[in-house]
This record gives C-alpha cells, structure tokens and sequence, in this order.
C-alpha cells in the first residue's frame, strides 16, 4: 500500500471525491400521507393541505396558494433538497417540531395569513443529520434495533420534517436477525422522505457489543482478515437496503490496529461499496496516544485513502472546535480536526461529527442539563459553513429529559435564516431570550471556563483506575478525600458559582426548568459532599453533611419524578428502568438519572470511606470491553 509523506498531502491538487453519497428525492405518496398526519395532529381539514413540485430549478423555494380555506405549496427546488425545501414551508407557516413526539401546529387561519408568500430555503450544509448512537441503551435501540417501529418511524419523520436528510446509527452484534428486520421499515421510510441511510459499525470494533466485520483472530493476525472483510460486507449489502457505511478502523475508540492492515481494509470496503452504489466514511476520532513514527495519528489514516472514502471528524461532549481548554482524552483543545478538516475537504467528503449527548457519566444520566451544547454546536457550525465543510453529522445518545432542545436546535441551525443562533429553538417555544442568556452566561463561565463540569460530572471506571489517561480530566472523589488542597479548591468553585447561579422561575417550559433546577441541585449535592470530608471518616460532622447531600438528592429526585411522569414519551421503551437489552448495558440510559445512582455512590464512598473502583459499580466491564 503506498503511503504518503504528511508534508506532501498539502500539495495534492484540488479534486473533489470520485462520487458523493446516495440521495433521494422523496415519495409524493409518502409526503402526502405525511402531510396528513401532521395536520391530523394539528386539528386541522386533513386535505386543507397539499403540494406538487418541480425539481428543475436551481434555487429551493415554495410558493404558498391557496383556494378558499385549501393550501397548495408549490416546490421549486434542486432534485436533493426538494423533501427539505417543502417542509421548510411548513416550518414558515408554523409548524414546529422539536421532538419526534411533540408537535406545535398554527391554526388554520395563521396558516392561511401566508397566503400568496414565497418562501426560500438556505440550507447551511448539502449533508445534514444525525447519527443515532444505538450502542447506547436508548429509545432507537427499542425502535430501530428490537422491533418497537412506531418509535422508529417518528424519529424518520422527525428527521424530515427537521429538514435533516441523512440518518445512521450503530449495529450491534447480538441478535441480527431482529436487527435487520426492524430496521426494514424505517430505512423505507426514511429513504421515501428523501433521507439518505447509513449503518455504523467497526471493522475490527471490539467495543460495547458493535457490529464488526472481522473477526478478532483474523484481524490481529492478518490471516484470512480480507476474505472476513468483503464476506461480511457482502451479507450486510444482501439483508439491508442501506446507502453507506461508517467504518470504525480501530480496535476501539482508543486502541489502534495495525496501521497497513486497518488502511487496506478502507480501501478493499470502499472499492466494495462503490460497486453496489453505496459510499464508506470512517470515523476520525480524537483519542490520543496512538502515534506512529511512519504514519502519524492512527485516526487520521483515512487520509492515505481513496478519495472515494468519507471522512466523519468527531469531537465530543459539550466542547467546539475553538474552545481553548478541553481536557478530554489527553487534548488540550480540538484545533488539530479543524485543521484536519480544512486539509481534506478538497480531497473527499467531509462531514463534521459532534455530538450533543456523550452519556457515560458525563450528562443525560448524571444528569446535567448543559446549555454549552447550544453554543458549542451553533458556533461550529458557524464556523464550518463558509469553510465549505460538505456535512454536519450529529451524533445523540437520546433526547428524553430535555436533551432534545439540543438536537432540535442543531436541526434549527441547518437553516441559513437563522444565523446560527444558539438561542433559536427556546425562541420559538416563546422563551425570555434575556433570562436563557444569563443561563447560557453562567454555565459557560462556571462550567466549562471555570471547569465545574469535572466535579459536578462522574468519573467513570478508566478514570479511577488509570489517572494517565481519563475520559475528563478531573481529580476523583478519592483524590478530593485524600487531600486538603484539592478539596477546597473546589469547595471554593462550587461556592463562587451558587452565588451567580441565575432565577429558573421565568422560564416557561416546566421540563426544562426542571432539569435546570435539578442541575443546580447537582451543585449544592456536590459541596455538601466535599465539605463532609473536612472531617474524619465515621464522624459526627461527616454524617451529618452526608445527610444534608442525600435531602438534596432526594429533592431533585422528586423533581426528576415529575419531569418523567408529565413528559414520559416512550413508556414500552424501559429507559428509565432496570433492562436487559442487546447492548452492554442491562439499564436503560435514564435509569441512572431518574434514580440519582451518581449523586447517591458518591455519597456512600465518603461515608464509607471506600474508594474501590469496582464499588457500586453498575457496568459489566467484561461485557463492554468485549
């Protein structure tokens, strides 16, 4: 396999990638029976509203007529942005939809005041959408993976109507047979509402039960690992209508495979998928310690590759591309995939990967409401689109207890219109934008400036056992107890924060003002902890400020209650219970949040004065690992 030096890739000619992903143009039949629905919800005559299109045009826009109380729209628009561009005319007239069950809908007569209006549609991106991390134990694992369609096919509809246009999500290796068949009728679905539809796997993956196409054997020994290869690629192509692959090319996010054998299985997968029509991506991580002196950064590898492979430069948490402090995985910040992406992008398709959950201990279960995401995701997207950055792929763990704001404002933010304003969703919900921007402020200051977020988040397995190398960059519970200075310093934080913590009680969704208010409760929980440990184990004062941490949880425990119980939208789903599921965790992904599991282990180490890695420990690590 030839390899490229590093410094001759910048004087590679401009060339665009030999071929783009798959798109589709949309079923009339399926957008009019959809169109159906939504005005079924809306109350509305359920034919009042009806389209017709002409995909000629060169610039995406919808006229609005109407005949007595009847409403035809009237698409002009590109052959790709056709399904996009017909929904924004909704969107305009007032349809809104910020979570796959929940739609807010103008009356017929506010519909029918844009009469004789034409309205354009400026995407800020050709590819938009998300990546469904069903490795997760969320609502899609139930919809998409183990038969509960109807949560399936909301998210599809949510999609389009979000005027997003392309979805994937992850494989899992149990129970394939299951899997494939579920996910028959939402790929149809999604490809009859002009999405674009991917699967997500790893070709030598060993993590959290994902798919992969070559065995263990074969791929750490090279034996056999290319016949593996196109074998498993040929079966996926047979049992799924799909349009492209997300490859992972490591062993797990952290561990890299042989740098020649992981580069010729790229190339053998995307020359495979060529040929049926289908297009590759790899992931591009942000793991660190895994430099060759040859090659560089395992995951930059698919820079070597054909120009026919995609790239997905990932970033995670609630951190962007131009923030100048981001202690995770050993970064100091994430400039280097900037300028990865700003390399490649002449190259071969570049999708931007970010996520707005991350989930392991870090925010939906802790949980912690983080309206870093809205600035974070708004301000790279910005930042990207004069770039000429092809796609904005989203990667989501789940959108129940709030965290769908974030998602549907990534979505709000595909539309040029609205400048990339990390306010836009809690606007058209009829938020204070005055009250949300002191909230923003203060987690912005406090959270992430001021670092917050590594005592307020919980540190995962890797983290207690390996100081060199955690998921956050923090001190752990057994650091603070072991020492003076650490522990008051962030005594100190917590205390300067909860005197700028701003007034919930002006914002006017109750599940959001819950969350935020049990993330406020978060920070009172974990002061009331650490001034516990000024005294000595098994001590008066110890126990009583224990107590004092265990009301406060079971205040934000109450309020966490009434949250579930208004806004609960998947009860067959089991995420907020105790739940055998086909991945690696037994619990669904709100059940640690629901139930306050962090806040009340955190409580019992100190009280027990037992640090123990393995102490209440929830995660079979076996089963994630392998």
């Amino acid at each position: 396999m030839k390899k490229w030096p590093l410094f001759f890739i910048a004087l590679l000619p401009i060339m665009a990638s030999a071929y783009s992903v798959r798109k589709w143009t949309g079923s009339d039949e399926t957008l009019s029976s959809d169109l159906i629905l939504i005005q079924k919800k809306a109350n509305w005559n359920q034919h009042s509203l009806s389209f017709s299109r002409n995909t000629d045009s060169e610039t995406n826009q919808v006229q609005v007529q109407c005949n007595g109380s009847n409403i035809h729209l009237v698409v002009q628009s590109t052959a790709n942005e056709h399904v996009s561009t017909l929904y924004h005319a909704l969107f305009k007239m007032g349809f809104l939809f910020p979570h796959p069950r929940w739609q807010i809908s103008p009356t017929e007569q506010q519909a029918l005041s844009h009469c004789g209006k034409t309205f354009e549609w400026h995407p800020a991106f050709p590819e938009r959408g998300f990546h469904l991390h069903t490795l997760h134990p969320n609502e899609w694992v139930k919809g998409f993976l183990e038969g509960d369609e109807e949560i399936a096919l909301d998210m599809v509809r949510w999609l389009a109507r979000n005027r997003q246009n392309v979805l994937d999500l992850s494989l899992m290796r149990p129970e394939w047979t299951k899997q494939k068949n579920s996910l028959k009728k939402p790929f149809a679905l999604a490809k009859n509402l002009g999405i674009t539809r991917g699967v997500s796997l790893g070709a030598a993956f060993q993590q959290q039960n994902s798919f992969k196409l070559v065995p263990m054997f074969e791929a750490l020994s090279g034996r056999g690992d290319k016949v593996a290869l196109l074998k498993s690629i040929h079966m996926l192509n047979k049992a799924l209508d799909y349009d492209f692959m997300t490859m992972e090319i490591g062993t797990s996010e952290f561990t890299a495979m042989n740098y020649e054998r992981a580069l010729a299985w790229i190339d053998i997968a995307a020359a495979e998928m060529k040929k049926e029509g289908k297009k590759l991506f790899t992931k591009v991580h942000v793991s660190t310690n895994q430099i060759d002196p040859k090659w560089g950064n395992f995951n930059f590898l698919p820079r070597y590759a054909s120009a026919d492979v995609g790239v997905l430069p990932h970033t995670v948490m609630f951190y962007g591309l131009e923030d100048s402090n981001v202690p995770m995985y050993g970064n100091k910040n994430f400039f280097h995939m900037m300028t990865f992406m700003q390399e490649e992008k002449n190259h071969r398709d570049v999708w931007y990967y970010p996520e707005t959950s991350y989930w392991v201990g870090m925010d939906a279960d802790v949980p912690l409401f983080l309206t870093d995401y809205l600035r974070a995701r708004a301000s790279d997207m910005k930042l990207l689109h004069p770039e000429g950055i092809r796609g904005h792929f989203n990667f989501t763990s789940g959108q129940e207890l709030g965290n769908w704001l974030f998602d549907w404002n990534v979505c709000l933010n595909s539309d040029l219109d609205l400048n990339f304003d990390p306010l836009a969703g809690l606007k058209l919900l009829g938020e204070d934008e005055a009250v949300w921007t002191k909230i923003l402020d203060f987690q912005t200051k406090h959270f992430k400036e001021n670092q917050l977020i590594a005592i307020l988040s919980f540190s995962n397995v890797q983290d207690e056992l390996s100081s060199g190398h955690r998921i956050h960059e923090r001190k752990i519970i057994k650091e603070v107890a072991h020492s003076a200075v650490i522990r008051e310093s962030e005594i100190l934080k917590l205390e300067t924060a909860l005197k700028e913590v701003p007034d919930l009680t002006e914002i006017k969704n109750e599940e959001l003002r819950g969350m935020l208010k049990v993330t406020e409760l978060r920070i009172h929980h974990a002061l009331a902890v650490r001034k516990s440990l000024r005294f000595k184990p098994e001590s008066q004062g110890r126990e009583n400020l224990i107590r004092e941490a265990s009301k406060i949880r079971l205040e934000a425990k109450s309020i966490l209650a009434g949250v579930r119980n208004t806004t609960s939208r998947y009860p067959s789903s089991n995420i907020f219970e105790k739940d055998k599921n086909i991945t690696s965790y037994d619990f669904g992904y709100l059940w640690t949040a629901v139930t306050l599991h962090f806040w009340e282990r955190e409580e019992l180490m100190v009280k027990n004065n037992n640090y123990f890695p393995f102490f209440n420990n929830i995660y079979d690590v076996f089963d994630i690992v392998f």
